[in-house]
């Protein structure tokens, strides 16, 4: 066989540089080139530093730039950094640090910031109001319930809509009174320029108890209900709270459950008004149901009949017994019906009436209605309105 010659330059390069390199000792290739040791995100809440070694096989630390020790810490492959403990490191006062590496001693100093123990939080019991102190230059705040491990971001600007609901949710709170804490959260370190800020000391504040809701009673008779001047109630209308003027008629208060006004149920709303010490109380909620209409009076009618005999006045009430009560007051001519002032006569049997000139002069207004009942959460007993009054204008 005739000796073959092998022409080089048809060979690609690629295959010529692949076999060089694959006889070159390891020992020959140059290694990546270290930097000086770098710093990265500092969480203050989990106490964390991340340290990027930058090629350095060690990197090392120390709080005097004297004694040196190695990072020993859990070592991300992917972004080739440590994750350092600082737990040790003291929140009282400042603390600095120093790196370097083993290959590039370049000493690198970072300055752990002190935590914040002067900030101050006052709560205004009367007002439900916030004063925040001493709170450096921060925008937000975080609570949570003393029993609750959850922190909730705030808004420190009080025209916000997170700080309306915290003070929504903190007055909810005072229906049964409650403990929470409150601080200034930590701005997170993106490295030596930027060391961010620990969350501040934590302060606990009390949310005052308000004072138990008043107890409301409708008079179902009198229809009005036990008011004072130093008691409020909701006006749906206006929004606002108005300042009670002592005992109060429905028609003042709650007019729309009035028949004449629709005869509507109503929940109304009252508490104790706020003082100059005491907060208002919480709210007592009061159903009143509809005032129902006036008994029908005449010839044929169910509720009321009557007619005179004799100079005497016949009156019948159709329905009443001693389950369904009827009333009737009589307002002698000249004089004027008030409700409250009325002297009403019951009548619980459908029994007819004689009512002589006497009782029931020439001139007189009757008034009828059907009596109301008070409640009774003994007896289980519900509130019901004295009916809307019907007349007669006694002629004989």
């Amino acid at each position: 066989m005739k000796n073959r010659k092998i022409n080089i330059v048809n060979i690609p390069v690629i295959l010529i540089l692949w076999v060089l390199f694959s006889f070159v000792p390891a020992s020959l290739v140059k290694a990546e080139t270290a930097t000086a040791v770098s710093i990265g995100t500092i969480d203050y809440e989990n106490l964390t530093m991340q340290i990027y070694n930058n090629n350095n096989s060690i990197v090392f630390y120390s709080i005097d730039n004297n004694t040196w020790n190695e990072v020993d810490g859990a070592y991300n492959s992917t972004t080739k950094s440590y994750s350092m403990d600082i737990s040790w490191i003291s929140s009282t006062n400042e603390v600095t640090l120093y790196f370097k590496g083993d290959s590039v001693k370049t000493v690198k100093s970072i300055t752990i910031p002190m935590q914040n123990t002067s900030i101050s939080v006052k709560y205004d019991k009367v007002e439900g109001e916030f004063t925040f102190e001493n709170v450096e230059e921060a925008d937000t705040f975080e609570w949570r319930k003393t029993t609750d491990y959850d922190w909730t971001t705030v808004e420190l600007d009080e025209t916000t809509n997170s700080y309306a609901n915290f003070i929504k949710t903190m007055d909810i709170l005072r229906i049964k009174g409650a403990k929470i804490i409150i601080r200034i959260p930590q701005v997170v370190g993106t490295g030596i320029n930027k060391m961010g800020m620990r969350s501040s000391k934590e302060v606990t504040v009390s949310i005052t108890v308000r004072a138990a809701a008043p107890t409301i009673k409708v008079n179902a008779l009198k229809l009005n209900l036990n008011t004072t001047i130093a008691m409020e109630y909701y006006d749906p209308t206006t929004s606002l709270w108005i300042e009670c003027t002592g005992t109060m008629s429905l028609e003042e208060i709650a007019p729309k459950v009035l028949y004449e006004n629709g005869g509507k149920t109503i929940t109304l709303k009252v508490r104790k008004a706020a003082t100059a010490t005491v907060p208002y109380s919480n709210t007592a909620y009061v159903t009143i149901p509809g005032q129902s209409a006036p008994p029908v009076i005449g010839d044929s009618s169910a509720d009321v009949t009557y007619y005179y005999m004799n100079s005497k006045l016949m009156l019948q009430f159709n329905k009443a017994s001693t389950t369904n009560t009827y009333e009737y007051a009589i307002v002698k001519s000249g004089g004027s019906y008030q409700l409250t002032n009325a002297s009403w006569k019951p009548v619980t049997s459908s029994k007819l009436l004689t009512l002589s000139s006497t009782i029931a002069p020439e001139g007189c207004v009757l008034y009828v209605r059907k009596k109301g009942t008070n409640a009774n959460t003994t007896g289980d007993i519900a509130l019901a309105l004295s009916s809307a009054v019907n007349s007669i204008a006694v002629k004989y």
